[in-house]
């Protein structure tokens, strides 16, 4: 769990700083993330989940929602995507369509929907084809209850895809985490002046493991579940099982 006030205060250099303080590798793991996704499913609607700057509306689906509490993550993540097309339009959605904070951006017959809110709060009304959590579980507040969100935004038949940091008892990930409790805090320090919080990231790692995301999602199928690259990164794409009740 992370304090959102963090994230206000990063936001407007997080891209800068996870690229330089892990040398690119997180910007490498998230494309192999959306090549494993594009096997399983192309379009359609998508959630993702403590979307940050909105990295992951690079699936480029018909309709995205995109779930971030940080305001400051959120405006940031508005900016990048009007910056890439000029001909997106802007519109901050009236409180009573979300119960919270939220704009829409449309982008020629695109559609991505910024909401302000957590895993385990945050209301749609309608089920979507895929959620995405890069990055996200390890701070959620509630795991077992972001997950119930989860499975209750999902289609019958859609999929669940993670890409996590979690506890791993190689050699080389040790090191890894050797590196994020030391060195990562002090580049932070320099880069963004938040070597205090960065401290929090490696304490974050070592508290979750693949069993404790896995073992909410009964009756869905394993399609991917692989490291990558560095064994403390994992990946897992589940489906869900298309005999549940809607």
């Amino acid at each position: 769990m992370m304090d959102i006030k963090i994230y206000d205060k990063l936001a407007k250099k997080y891209d800068l700083a996870t690229k330089i303080v892990s040398f690119g590798i997180e910007e490498l793991w998230r494309w192999m993330f959306i090549k494993e996704i594009k096997k399983h499913i192309k379009n359609g609607i998508l959630i993702d989940l403590a979307s940050a700057t909105g990295e992951m509306s690079k699936l480029n689906f018909n309709k995205m929602y995109l779930v971030e509490p940080s305001e400051e993550m959120n405006l940031v993540a508005s900016e990048k995507l009007k910056d890439k097309n000029e001909k997106c339009e802007i519109e901050e959605l009236s409180s009573s369509k979300f119960q919270v904070p939220s704009w829409k951006i449309k982008c020629n017959n695109k559609e991505i929907i910024i909401i302000q809110d957590t895993a385990e709060n945050f209301k749609i009304d309608e089920k979507v084809d895929l959620i995405t959590a890069f990055m996200a579980f390890r701070n959620f507040d509630d795991i077992v209850k972001a997950s119930e969100n989860i499975d209750r935004h999902l289609k019958n038949g859609g999929y669940l895809a993670i890409v996590e940091m979690v506890k791993s008892d190689s050699i080389l990930a040790k090191l890894i985490l050797w590196y994020m409790n030391n060195i990562v805090p002090i580049i932070a320090g320099i880069l963004v002046g938040m070597k205090k919080e960065y401290k929090l990231l490696g304490k974050s790692i070592n508290s979750l493991s693949q069993e404790d995301i896995i073992k909410n999602f009964k009756g869905y199928e394993i399609v991917t579940k692989k490291k990558l690259l560095f064994p403390i990164a994992s990946m897992i794409i589940m489906r869900k099982n298309d005999t549940k009740n809607s």
